[in-house]
């Protein structure tokens, strides 16, 4: 089952801004084949401001992630169709931006590297306590975050401190 939770958020004047850039809701896409995970992690995030989508397998999240951009994907280790492992090299090429989270209840050496080598952003063992995880996504989207206002700030000073010469006639180099 493919659902999508969207919440309206009022910003202060104040806050709709930062540094000169919109600051808009992070959204969240679950990948996961317990009906009973997808439904308390859309809940609990939902209920800290996220847009959620949730999905049941791999083929659901890429068919999805076609059609919306997503700032973090909590992905299962062991899905129906394919190993999140394999999902999170797909969602990679797909959303490079993609924090990328893994999610297992079968925890081992191999996946763990796996999960490594196809650079995952975080690695979460079930069962899991929700603060904690709500920590990771927190500091993961601080951390991007953080890279894009740096990322505008160079961009914005070296548009400053580029010389502009204008030329009197362009068509005589």
């Amino acid at each position: 089952m493919t659902y999508l939770a969207y919440v309206k958020v009022r910003l202060q004047p104040d806050e709709s801004t930062k540094h000169g850039v919109t600051i808009l809701l992070n959204s969240i896409l679950i990948i996961d084949d317990d009906t009973g995970v997808r439904m308390m992690l859309s809940s609990v995030l939902n209920d800290e401001g996220y847009v959620v989508g949730a999905v049941e397998n791999g083929k659901q999240a890429i068919k999805i992630c076609e059609k919306s951009l997503f700032d973090v994907a909590l992905i299962d280790i062991q899905l129906p169709d394919m190993k999140g492992t394999e999902l999170l090299n797909r969602l990679k090429n797909m959303q490079p931006k993609m924090i990328r989270i893994i999610i297992t209840g079968h925890p081992s050496l191999e996946s763990a590297m796996k999960a490594v080598n196809e650079r995952a952003d975080g690695y979460v063992l079930k069962p899991f306590e929700v603060e904690e995880l709500l920590q990771t996504i927190r500091r993961l989207l601080n951390e991007k975050t953080n890279e894009y206002f740096r990322i505008f700030t160079e961009t914005a000073l070296a548009k400053e401190n580029t010389p502009v010469v204008k030329y009197q006639r362009p068509d005589n180099w």
